[in-house]
């Protein structure tokens, strides 16, 4: 490995080890990158290189996230010397600056000078690698020898269409209060996501978060599990507490609460008017503190009409009603959602896809999706499960047995097909066109991120998305109400 004097300078600097390490480095399996405190690499080993199809000519002195440009998330290296603390384990997928995408699992840790972190060292293990004739594919990183993976922060809310938004704001403004929240959407649109959100956002968070789903459960066994059983209720009956007092403190989610016996919604009315539960077979009632999210499958108005849920028991549980659009509803946020699936199951299937191309989405807008969000998901992992080394996700990776169901829809024309050309080509023209675009905008707005949404029409949400997407904004997005 040749170095300039002055990354030679910084490489011995930051590390503070003989020549001889150095060549070990150089030589090492994992690739291994140093970045300063400028984020300037300064130190670039031979297998990365490998791993990246660059040379360390093109690379050492440049801004190590303009070379290795994350597709999805934060620059990990500059959020490691930034706050100091490692990221062991970490996974995500770049593309380098001659186009080639890599998924990589990746162990950074902070180079400190006293107390001040100066830089950043990375090793670097490859998931899906390109060297010599053969593919190198494992579908989990190996283990730093004492280290334990961490999540690092990420975007928890993926949507921006206005009904998606509304539903949303309601919940997390809802939160704080004690009142119960009745989430109502269709199966698979995204009730438990909220759910959980809601606990995230309360006060009750450090507490615990315990779901049940009231249509799996016979009604026999749900009563005991609930309320918990005393020793003789029964034959066979032991002390046991039910999930009212484990969840003491917390939040109890009760999933499609409309498929609940109507013979036991009294019983759960009475905690809930009084928050005390007694266990099955037992007079002692303990006292309650926690906040009770429960869901139905279908409207509230069709809930009470055909008998599902008695009326008393939903005003106690309706303090708030929460309705979650289906998404053939919310079809302006199909696009984000199947990019965010691609990024998420690249990782775990050691694929290198980056996007749909405009064939695929335009069918996949056409599609009602029954399923919701959780069919759209499912889709997305049949099809990269189908994919080989290709970067785009295409009609021929649809699975099986949507592919008659797709043809049978009637599609107009994939959106910008005939402007930029076809196939892989026109995709990727489309991608770099998209990119300048965003570049121009931002650079514009003088890097303000809002002024740039509204000059592109767009919202902050998506816009910092698609910035995120093409590695050209390195904050977090922590919350949607940024």
């Amino acid at each position: 490995m040749e170095y300039t004097d002055a990354a030679f300078r910084q490489f011995s600097a930051l590390t503070r080890v003989p020549d001889h390490l150095k060549q070990i480095w150089d030589h090492f399996p994992l690739g291994v990158i140093i970045t300063g405190r400028d984020d300037r690499i300064a130190y670039y080993n031979e297998t990365h290189a490998n791993i990246d199809g660059l040379s360390p000519e093109e690379v050492l002195g440049r801004l190590e996230h303009e070379v290795l440009v994350p597709i999805a998330g934060p620059n990990i290296m500059s959020v490691c010397r930034k706050t100091g603390q490692s990221i062991l384990g970490y996974i995500f997928p770049y593309r380098t600056i001659k186009g080639r995408v890599v998924n990589a699992a990746y162990w950074v840790y902070p180079v400190f000078e006293g107390d001040l972190a100066i830089g950043a060292i990375c090793f670097t293990q490859p998931l899906l690698s390109e060297l010599g004739q053969s593919r190198v594919h494992q579908r989990q990183p190996i283990q730093w020898p004492g280290s334990a993976p961490i999540n690092m922060p990420q975007k928890k809310i993926v949507g921006s269409n206005p009904g998606f938004r509304k539903a949303v704001e309601l919940a997390v403004g809802c939160a704080a209060t004690p009142f119960p929240i009745l989430i109502s959407g269709e199966t698979g649109s995204g009730k438990e996501m909220l759910a959980k959100l809601v606990h995230r956002a309360s006060p009750r968070r450090r507490g615990p978060y315990l779901t049940l789903n009231c249509s799996a459960i016979p009604g026999q066994l749900l009563e005991g599990l609930l309320f918990g059983t005393a020793k003789g209720s029964y034959t066979g009956a032991i002390d046991r507490s039910g999930l009212f007092e484990e969840a003491d403190g917390g939040c109890l989610y009760l999933d499609e609460i409309d498929s609940m016996p109507l013979e036991l919604q009294p019983k759960l009315l009475r905690v809930l008017q009084e928050m005390r539960v007694s266990r099955v077979g037992s007079a002692r009632e303990t006292e309650l503190d926690l906040k009770i999210i429960s869901s139905i499958s279908t409207s509230p108005q069709k809930a009470l009409g055909e008998g599902l849920l008695r009326a008393d028991l939903f005003y106690r549980l309706a303090a708030v009603v929460v309705i979650v659009p289906p998404l053939r509803d919310r079809r302006d946020d199909l696009e984000i959602l199947a990019d965010h699936f691609i990024c998420k199951y690249n990782n775990l299937l050691g694929k290198s896809a980056l996007k749909p191309t405009p064939e695929l989405l335009t069918a996949l807008l056409a599609y009602d999706w029954p399923g919701n969000v959780r069919e759209l998901e499912h889709f997305i992992t049949g099809a990269l499960s189908l994919v080989k080394d290709e970067h785009l996700l295409g009609l021929e990776h649809v699975p099986e047995h949507y592919r008659d169901i797709l043809a049978s829809l009637s599609l107009p024309p994939a959106a910008g097909g005939e402007n930029h050309g076809a196939g892989a080509a026109g995709q990727a023209r489309r991608l770099m066109l998209e990119e300048e675009k965003l570049r121009a905008a931002l650079a514009e707005a003088g890097g303000n991120i809002t002024r740039a949404a509204r000059a592109l029409g767009l919202s902050r949400q998506v816009l910092t998305y698609r910035l995120m997407k093409f590695g050209l904004h390195q904050g977090r997005v922590d919350s949607i109400s940024k």
